[in-house]
């Protein structure tokens, strides 16, 4: 597991015997899979260092993330470049469109009238033993020297460590976490010690403070089970956020979107009630 203060945690060490350990890492690599376009494989083949160049790139994790950036970030001028699939097997149900909620395509996106701003939604929550391989294929394909990153993602409240109980803070909040490069200031107060960020979220700020990318993680508290408004409602201010607010367009139809994203959700969730 991975956590945004450098501690990474082999935890599938435990689940495996100790001869197994060589072979159950390399078997990692091949479940997280990156797979371009034609066009962006070939523009990367024409570059000195093999990569994309992007001057703005954010990441979204699981459903409230993702549903944050379909409503106002891609919903419009993006198209799909590339895509990750990470941990599928046979049996899973995927629509390779994020139109289910168990879909384990990751999709990459580019703004068609601005190459160089780029975004990855996951529609779901990698693993933490997939997150390591995940961070390092994806950013060894991507130049974001001079770039800005933002990394979205939401957890539940019972993980947040306070002395004043959660449901006097008003769930759900939002909480974030910097890498030393990045000089501004987030739009959101600090995650307080003892807290950390864990997951594919903490392993993406983690590689960008070591390699001195400017790097924001916004983290999102919520004490609901179900995706729902007032949880992604609670990223909205962040549209404002650098580089959002150089990546978006308005859409006019931004509440329309969020009661199919949540109603789809709510589907499925039922399915199993």
């Amino acid at each position: 597991m991975a956590t945004f203060f450098g501690e990474i945690l082999p935890v599938i060490s435990r689940a495996v015997d100790d001869d197994d350990d060589d072979e159950s890492f390399e078997n990692l690599e091949t479940y997280v899979k990156i797979k371009w376009k034609k066009e962006a494989q070939e523009e990367m083949e024409l570059t000195k260092d093999k990569k994309l160049q992007a001057n703005a790139f954010v990441l979204a994790v699981g459903p409230a993330a993702t549903g944050f950036t379909q409503t106002y970030v891609t919903h419009k001028n993006y198209e799909i470049i590339g895509a990750m699939f990470c941990g599928m097997k046979e049996d899973d149900v995927n629509t390779f469109g994020q139109m289910s909620p168990t879909d384990k395509t990751c999709y990459i996106y580019r703004k068609c009238d601005y190459p160089s701003a780029l975004v990855c939604e996951c529609n779901y929550d990698i693993r933490p033993e997939y997150a390591h391989s995940f961070v390092n294929q994806l950013m060894s394909c991507l130049n974001l020297c001079e770039g800005h990153v933002v990394i979205f993602g939401s957890t539940f409240t019972s993980e947040y460590k306070s002395d004043v109980p959660t449901s006097d803070m008003n769930p759900p909040f939002m909480r974030a976490l910097k890498t030393a490069s990045f000089l501004g200031t987030p739009m959101a107060p600090y995650l307080e010690q003892p807290n950390v960020a864990t997951g594919l979220p903490a392993q993406m700020l983690t590689y960008c403070h070591i390699h001195k990318l400017n790097a924001v993680l916004y983290m999102c508290y919520t004490d609901s089970i179900h995706l729902d408004f007032a949880t992604l409602k609670t990223f909205q201010p962040l549209i404002e956020s650098t580089p959002v607010k150089y990546m978006r367009e308005e859409n006019k139809k931004a509440s329309e979107t969020l009661k199919k994203i949540v109603d789809l959700h709510t589907k499925h969730s039922t399915l199993y009630m």
